[in-house]
């Protein structure tokens, strides 16, 4: 498939990245790139982004590095698709103030989504009782232990309907193309992984250690 050849198939799609404190640089990089090289290699603006969190001002990840934020936690539209990207002390990051801006949007019927750690963060706003979910290998005893009714897996990652979780690190690569093929096919999204020289795509049904 020619790039050129590509039409636009909908307005663009619109990605909240809710960056929580002490979030893990890797798994939101592997995501956001992922968007924009789909972007580049369509030639189209298929997808946009913006970074929001708690106070709007700035927010380090676990590297130590700062990032500065859009907006804070702003009202989004239903058909944003918020990703929270969470990394070490998510449960400190999960504050009372992420959670009910949360359960705000997801009551909208908005796609919720959290990266690595953040499936805790979804968890304990309520969002994924009886859904399957994932979350990264080191968090899976204590996961099952506190929320009874989510169906954990250790897949890589877990679309289930409107909610959407990672294992962490590289799987969010895994979960963005699976998304760029169910949105724009799978030529693009093979078009994606070789730009991020990536050669062994995942799907749902392969699994963490």
């Amino acid at each position: 498939m020619a790039l050129h050849q590509m039409e636009a198939t909908g307005p663009t799609k619109r990605y909240v990245f809710v960056l929580m404190d002490q979030f893990t640089m890797l798994c939101f990089a592997c995501a956001i790139e992922a968007l924009r090289i789909a972007n580049r290699m369509s030639g189209l603006p298929l997808y946009s982004w913006v970074l929001v969190g708690e106070g709007g001002e700035s927010v380090q990840c676990s590297a130590g590095t700062g990032y500065k934020l859009d907006s804070d936690l702003a009202e989004f539209n239903r058909d944003d698709v918020i990703l929270l990207c969470g990394g070490i002390n998510v449960q400190r990051a999960t504050t009372k103030r992420m959670l009910n801006w949360i359960r705000r949007e997801a009551r909208k019927g908005a796609t919720v989504g959290g990266l690595c750690t953040a499936g805790y963060t979804m968890a304990k706003a309520g969002l994924l009782d009886g859904k399957r979910a994932t979350i990264h290998w080191e968090n899976q005893d204590s996961f099952i232990e506190e929320f009874e009714d989510v169906l954990l897996t250790k897949s890589v990652f877990v679309i289930d309907g409107n909610r959407i979780t990672t294992a962490g690190g590289t799987a969010s690569i895994d979960l963005m193309l699976k998304i760029i093929a169910s949105d724009h096919g799978e030529d693009l999204a093979s078009l994606v992984a070789d730009q991020l020289i990536y050669t062994s795509i995942r799907t749902d049904q392969d699994t963490q250690r």
